[in-house]
């Protein structure tokens, strides 16, 4: 099984044409997991933006730069949380 993933520094997800410019990636290759580093937006809105991008989940690290979405089921083990 191919998993697809996107990984992104986005450095700011408040620009309309970079937050596009992921949903049109993720419409056209239809990505396992969308990793986001430094959105620059506060993490309380990681779920707006889930929604604009279509996934069913939303992950933010402990200081909000590093956003995870994905569709499918995943059992997750967290090892570490750092602001680095």
């Amino acid at each position: 099984m191919m998993i697809k993933a996107l990984v992104w520094n986005i450095r700011s997800v408040n620009t309309e044409d970079d937050f596009q410019r992921v949903i049109n990636r993720q419409r056209e290759h239809g990505f396992f997991v969308v990793a986001l580093m430094e959105p620059f937006k506060n993490s309380r809105y990681i779920q707006r933006y889930r929604r604009r991008l279509g996934t069913e989940a939303a992950l933010a690290n402990i200081n909000g730069k590093i956003w995870l979405f994905f569709n499918t089921y995943m059992v997750w083990e967290l090892v570490m949380d750092t602001d680095q």
